[in-house]
Order: C-alpha cells, then sequence, then structure tokens
C-alpha cells in the first residue's frame, strides 16, 4: 500500500533563494548557556551559567558576504539609515567596504543596516541564544572548536589577519569551525545579533524566563581580526554597543525560521 504521508522533517541543509545564503538546521534543545567551570575567562555577563532551550532554525554557515551584501543594495537600492546623534555617514562607510573582495564579509555595517538586510531576504538576525547555541554546541565548548585555545591558529586575529591586514573569506579557518557546522564564529568580525543587551539577563534565564531584553544597546559576539585577546573570542563573551555606529570589525550572519 502506498504511503501518502508526507515527510515534514526540515532538510539539514539549504540555500536561501534571495541571496544565496547557505544555511544548515540547528536541532534546537536544552544547551549550557554562559559561564562553565573549565573556562576561567568567564565574565559576570555570562553568569549565572544555565541550561537553555531553544527552539529548531537554520543558521547562516558564514557571514554575510560583500556580495551579498551588494546585491541587497543593487536591488533595493538602499541608501542606509541614519542614528539619531551619529555623525556616521553611509556613502562613506560605503566606500570603506566594497574595497574587500567579495568573498570576504561585509563591515562597516550597522545594525540597521543588518536588519534591513534580513528583512529584505526573508530571514532574521540571530538572538543570543541562538548565537551561543551554534558557537558552543549542546555543552557549551569554551571555543567553537573545543576548550584549548590552541594558540590562537584556528582564527583570523590579529597575530594572522588576511591578506589586506583585516579580515579573511568567509570559508578560511575550516579548522576553527563549530560542532553544529558554522564557520568563524571566533575571529574575522564581530557579530550583530538581534536582541537588546542586558548585562543581567542570565539572572533572569536561570529563573527559567527566557524573554529577550527589550531595552539597550545591541549585543555583539565573536571577536574581530582585530582582537589579539583570546578572552575575544570565548564563545560565552558577551560585547555590546550603539545600533547605529559602523566600524569596520563588524559584521553580522542570519537565521531563517522553520515554517511549518
Amino acid at each position: 500500500m502506498e504511503n501518502t504521508q508526507s515527510n515534514t522533517t526540515p532538510p539539514l541543509y539549504l540555500v536561501n533563494e534571495t541571496d544565496g545564503m547557505e544555511l544548515v538546521l540547528m536541532p534546537g534543545g536544552w544547551f549550557q548557556m554562559g559561564a562553565v567551570a573549565r573556562d576561567p575567562g568567564a565574565g559576570y555577563r555570562e553568569k549565572p551559567g544555565h541550561l537553555h532551550y531553544v527552539a529548531p532554525f537554520y543558521m547562516g554557515i558564514t557571514c554575510v558576504t560583500v556580495q551579498q551584501f551588494e546585491k541587497f543594495v543593487e536591488e533595493t537600492k538602499y541608501e542606509g539609515g541614519q542614528y539619531p546623534g551619529s555623525d556616521d555617514d553611509w556613502n562613506e562607510r560605503w566606500g570603506y567596504w566594497q574595497r574587500d573582495d567579495p568573498d570576504h564579509p561585509v563591515r562597516y555595517v550597522n545594525w540597521e543596516d543588518a536588519v534591513a538586510y534580513c528583512e529584505w531576504a526573508g530571514l532574521h538576525l540571530p538572538t543570543e541564544p541562538e548565537w551561543e547555541y551554534c558557537a558552543r554546541g549542546y555543552d557549551g565548548l569554551v571555543y567553537p572548536w573545543g576548550d584549548e585555545w590552541e594558540g590562537g591558529r584556528r582564527v583570523c586575529l590579529v597575530r594572522l589577519k588576511g591578506p589586506a591586514g583585516s579580515t579573511v573569506p568567509v570559508y578560511a579557518h575550516p579548522e576553527g569551525a563549530s560542532p553544529l557546522g558554522t564557520f568563524q564564529q571566533a575571529g574575522n568580525l564581530w557579530e550583530w545579533c538581534a536582541d537588546r543587551f542586558d548585562s543581567n539577563a542570565y539572572k533572569r534565564y536561570v529563573q527559567g524566563d527566557f524573554s529577550l531584553p527589550k531595552d539597550g544597546r545591541i549585543a555583539l559576539r565573536g571577536g574581530s581580526w582585530s582582537s589579539g585577546e583570546s578572552v575575544d573570542f570565548r564563545g560565552g563573551n558577551r560585547r555590546n554597543d550603539y545600533q547605529g555606529y559602523r566600524v569596520g570589525l563588524r559584521g553580522f550572519r542570519v537565521a531563517k525560521a522553520i515554517v511549518s
């Protein structure tokens, strides 16, 4: 007898039609978020460590590239958002990131630029919990590849920068990939997250309240090519900045919800 039941299992890998981003399935579930005993570098913003739940979703294997962002700008005629009180100039920053090769991560983009790109592509920025889950796996690895720094040879950092003295292509350093299949969640660029930053959020999370912060600056994760200290590249490291600032140390990766 023919089985007419449809297969609703989401594919393990897909390519987003609009921008060509490669995404990998994140099964979701409970994972160790924040400080772990084997990580002496964990700061107060990562405490208390706790089990955190994330629903299944897709994560970009890499950061958004210069080529992908250029397609977005060309198709939408994007001219850049301006944050009140900022002296940031879109045209100036545009010139900066256009100098990078097409397969490098786009930089000099602020949070508003990243959100606009996601809206165009039908995607979203990952939340801090989603980002950390992808970077550290279920057991809360100190770095995406494991618990040892290994001299920083697995990342793009100040001593191992790209040929132009900054970033490297988004698929460089495969030896630093996370256990869930994402590249460069340590090094290359700091990455904008979807949510606001609350230094005391984990105190609420440990009580089982996983609602995201609603006020404050925007969360950043990952460390950049200009960082030289191993603490910057830890999967649990948390930073933040104003949503309107564009600097050459920041980019973003995308995520995609699973629609049943």
